[in-house]
């Protein structure tokens, strides 16, 4: 194995099983992992073509994850399909950080250098239904979403945090995390329902 570990990158275990974690490498593969047994590495997803900055498990769904990279995109997997079901871009610039809305399965944000965007599939697979330029004294960086409150954290470059006040995040129904754990088939379904 030649693929070089980014390093600091924090490990995201599965739900399931805190023994097992993913890991993004420079050369754009993400390794599942094993911290018990012989076999170390359980699987690799490839599909990115730069180095992959962060990835993010559904809150909701413990079958699917988002991972962003250098490469200027943001893949959506599902845990037992070793290539990515859905591709989202926007902008030509590296994507340094995504996360999940806690209250959303459908729902997540991400930060290139210069903007924040908020993506919901229930409205569009294809663009942002949010996007915010960053302040012009540096470049973002890392982004949160507060637990208890609508709000939105962001750091950049100058470490500097900004806190945005978000509109209300809809909480998803059983039948809407059922459908985003179902796949990539179950997207067009699911988007097409009111």
């Amino acid at each position: 194995m030649t693929d070089k570990f980014i390093q600091p990158r924090p490990l995201f275990p599965f739900f399931q099983d805190p023994d097992i974690f993913l890991a993004g490498t420079e050369e754009g593969h993400i390794y599942c992992c094993s911290c018990s047994g012989k076999e170390q590495i359980l699987g690799t997803y490839r599909g990115h073509e730069g180095p992959v900055y962060k990835v993010a498990w559904n809150p909701t769904s413990t079958d699917m994850f988002l991972s962003c990279s250098a490469d200027w995109s943001i893949l959506l997997w599902h845990r037992d399909s070793h290539s990515p079901l859905l591709t989202f871009t926007s902008v030509t610039a590296f994507v340094h950080d995504i996360k999940w809305a806690p209250q959303s399965a459908l729902m997540f944000a991400a930060v290139n250098e210069k903007r924040l965007e908020i993506w919901d599939l229930s409205v569009s697979i294809f663009d942002p239904v949010l996007c915010c330029a960053a302040s012009p004294e540096g470049n973002l960086s890392s982004l949160l979403f507060a637990r208890n409150a609508e709000c939105l954290l962001l750091g950049d470059s100058c470490g500097q945090v900004g806190v945005w006040l978000l509109p209300s995040l809809a909480v998803p129904s059983t039948d809407q995390v059922w459908l985003c754990s179902g796949g990539l088939g179950s997207f067009p379904t699911f988007c097409n329902t009111s």
